[in-house]
C-alpha cells in the first residue's frame, strides 16, 4: 500500500472481472519483465526483486499442491523503479522459495488513474463462488479478492484464474464490496472450516478499524465484527490478515515459570497489523495480537502490543493460503515507506523478505512472566544451493588482544550465512559502567573501511547492529535511514554453570541483512548499501573485554546459487 503524501491519503488492492483498459503502457518492459532476473550489481541472490521497475506489499500468496509451486504477486509498477499511477499486480512463481521466475503482469487496474492495490488469493476448490467448470481441476480454482482503487474511492474486487494463477479474468459485477469510503482495502480471505465460511479482515484504515466479515460465495459479503483501536495506532492501519497458527509445546529453557494455560493449546489465532507511517523506529512496521476467533468475531489476549520484526526493512507481512502441512508461511516487503523511493538501485527497486515458517511458542520476557510469543524460522532450501566455504570455531575464550579473522574466497557472491552461540560472565566485567561487547564486523573486500557491524553489549542485554560505516552517498545523506539499532534480549538458555547464554542466526544477501534471535523468538531484518561491488567478504569477531564471553559455536558459511 502506498501511503500519498497529498493529504495524505493511503491507497489499497484492485481486481476486477471484466476487460479492462488494454491501453495501458506496460509494453516497453514487457520482454524484461517476463525474464529471469538480472545479475546487477545488489541485486539479491535468494530475494526475490522485480526484473524492472517498482515493488513494494507481497499480495496474493498462495501455494499450488498440484504444481508443487509457490505463487507470490506483489504491489508492481512496470514504468518506473519509484511507486505510482497506475499500479498493478506482478507475478513470480518458485519451486523452493529461492529460485524465482517472473511472469510479468497478473492483474491489472481498469484505467491509468487507478490502482490495483493489495490483496490475496484462495483456492476455491469446491467452487463457491460458481467461477469454475470441471475443465479446471479443484487445485487450480484461483480467485483473487483486492482493493480497486479510484479518484472516488477504495473498493474490493474479485478476480479468477482458469489456469492456476497465471492470467486472470475480471468478475462482471465488480465490485463485491462497496461501503462509500476512500480508506477501506487491504482484504485478506481464508476459508474457515468450523463454519464453512470465507472470512474477510479488511482495514478501515483511518478510523483503526479491522473489519471482519463472511461469505459463502466469495462475491457477497456481511460485516460481521470490528477489531479496532488496538496497539500502536500510527497514522493508519493497513494490511491487515488472520491466520491459525501452531502453538510448539517444546519449550525454550528460557521458560522460568510454568503457565497452565498454556499447557492444552494447540493452536491460537494471530491477528497481523500493518502501520505506516508511525512505527516506534520511524516509517512503517508490523504489530500482532495473539487471541481468539469464532468465525465471526477476533478477541486478543491481552491489550499488548507485540511486534513481527524489530529491524527497519519489514512491512506489510501476509501468509501464504495452501501452504502444505497446515503451516503459517509469512513473506512481506522488505523496505520502509520512509526511504524507499531513494535506495541506490536503478533498473529495479525494493525486494522482499525470505519466507518464514511462522509458530507460537512459551516464552519468558523476563524470570516472573510466561507467555506465547511468536517465533519465526527462515525457509531455506539448501538443496538449491552449493556451499562454497565454510568455517567452524567452537569452545573459544574471547580477549581483548585477539581477533578471530576470515576471508571469503568468493566475496562477490555476496551470499552468506552464519550462526554463532556465547555464554556471558558479567561478573568478570571490570566496571559496569563501560561498553562491554561482542562484535562481529562484515567487512567489504574491496574497501574493507565499508562494513556492518553486529553484536551484542552485556550491561545492556542488547544486540545491536551498525550498518552506517558506508561511503555510499544515500547512507550518509539520508536522515531517515536509521544507521543504528539496538534491541534487548532474553536469555535464550542457561548453562550448567549458571551462565546465560545467547544465540543469533545471519542471513546476508548482498544488500539485505535478515537476523533470527534465540531460535527467532526476535527478529530483525535490514538493508545495507556499500560501494558498487564491494561485497562482505571479511569476517572479524572480537571483543573489548577479557573472560567475559565464550563462543560456544561460530559458523560461517558461503552460499551460491547452483548453476542450473
Amino acid at each position: 500500500m502506498k501511503l500519498l503524501t497529498t493529504g495524505m491519503a493511503a491507497l489499497a488492492v484492485a481486481v476486477g472481472v471484466k476487460a479492462y483498459n488494454s491501453s495501458l503502457d506496460i509494453s516497453s518492459n514487457a520482454t524484461a519483465m517476463n525474464s529471469s532476473v538480472g545479475n546487477e550489481p545488489g541485486r539479491p541472490l535468494i530475494h526475490l526483486t522485480p526484473n524492472v521497475g517498482w515493488m513494494n506489499d507481497p499480495n496474493g500468496l498462495f501455494y499450488d499442491e498440484e504444481t508443487s509451486v509457490w505463487h507470490t504477486y506483489y504491489q508492481f509498477n512496470p514504468n518506473d523503479n519509484v511507486w505510482g499511477l497506475p499500479l498493478y499486480w506482478g507475478h513470480a512463481s518458485s519451486k523452493d522459495l529461492i529460485n524465482w521466475e517472473n511472469h510479468g503482469v497478473a492483474i491489472e487496474p481498469e484505467n491509468d488513474k487507478n490502482g490495483a492495490f493489495s490483496g490475496s488469493i484462495v483456492v476455491d476448490r469446491n467452487n463457491t463462488s460458481g467461477f469454475f467448470d470441471n475443465s479446471t481441476a479443484p487445485g487450480q480454482r484461483i480467485v483473487a479478492l483486492y482493493t480497486e482503487q479510484s479518484t472516488v474511492g477504495e473498493s474490493q474486487y474479485a478476480a479468477y484464474s482458469l489456469d492456476g494463477g497465471y492470467s486472470f479474468q475480471y468478475y462482471e459485477q465488480n465490485p463485491v464490496l462497496d461501503i462509500n469510503s476512500t480508506q477501506f482495502r487491504d482484504p485478506k480471505v481464508f476459508w474457515h472450516d468450523e463454519t464453512e465460511r470465507w472470512i474477510m479482515t479488511l482495514a478501515l484504515s483511518q478510523e483503526y478499524k479491522i473489519q471482519i466479515y463472511t461469505s459463502e460465495n466469495l462475491k457477497s459479503w456481511e460485516l460481521q465484527s470490528n477489531f479496532s483501536h488496538h496497539g500502536i495506532l500510527g497514522y493508519q492501519y493497513e494490511c491487515p490478515g488472520l491466520a491459525k497458527v501452531p502453538v510448539v509445546h517444546d519449550s525454550p529453557s528460557n521458560v522460568t515459570v510454568s503457565n497452565n494455560n498454556l499447557t492444552t493449546v494447540d493452536h491460537k489465532w494471530v491477528m497481523f497489523l500493518s502501520i505506516n507511517p508511525g512505527a516506534p523506529m520511524g516509517g512503517s512496521f508490523n504489530e500482532y495480537f495473539i487471541g481468539d476467533f469464532d468465525g465471526k468475531t477476533f478477541t486478543a489476549d491481552d491489550a499488548a502490543t507485540r511486534v513481527v520484526d524489530m529491524g527497519k526493512d519489514f512491512y506489510a507481512m501476509q501468509t501464504f493460503s495452501d501452504a502444505p502441512n497446515g503451516d503459517v508461511i509469512g513473506l512481506a516487503w522488505a523496505s520502509n515507506w520512509d526511504y524507499s523511493a531513494y535506495v541506490p538501485t536503478e533498473v529495479w527497486r525494493s525486494s522482499m523478505s525470505l519466507a518464514r515458517n511462522l509458530t507460537l511458542r512459551p516464552n519468558s520476557p523476563n524470570p516472573e512472566t510466561t507467555q506465547l510469543a511468536l517465533y519465526s524460522e527462515p525457509l531455506i532450501d539448501y538443496s538449491a544451493l552449493s556451499t562454497n566455504q565454510s568455517m567452524r570455531k567452537t569452545s573459544l575464550e574471547l580477549s581483548s588482544e585477539e581477533t578471530v579473522t576470515y576471508r571469503l574466497a568468493k566475496a562477490a557472491e555476496g551470499l552468506l550465512e552464519f550462526s554463532l552461540e556465547w555464554k556471558v560472565n558479567s561478573s568478570a566485567l571490570p566496571s559496569k559502567h563501560e561498553f562491554a561487547d561482542m562484535s562481529i564486523y562484515l567487512r567489504g573486500v574491496e574497501d574493507d573501511d565499508e562494513y556492518l557491524r553486529l553484536g551484542y553489549e552485556v550491561n545492556a542485554a542488547a544486540f545491536f547492529l551498525d550498518r552506517g560505516n558506508s561511503e555510499e552517498d544515500f547512507v550518509n545523506s539520508n536522515p531517515l535511514f536509521t544507521t543504528r539499532l539496538a534491541h534487548f534480549i532474553e536469555i535464550f538458555r542457561v548453562a550448567e554453570d549458571g551462565l546465560p547464554i545467547y544465540k543469533v542466526r545471519g542471513i546476508i544477501d548482498r544488500n539485505i541483512i535478515e537476523l533470527f534471535i534465540n531460535d527467532g523468538s526476535l527478529t530483525s531484518t535490514n538493508l545495507f548499501f556499500l560501494s558498487e561491488e564491494n561485497y562482505l567478504g571479511i569476517v572479524e569477531l572480537s571483543s573489548n573485554v577479557d573472560d567475559v564471553f565464550t563462543i560456544l559455536n561460530f559458523e560461517v558459511k558461503q552460499l551460491g546459487l547452483k548453476d542450473e
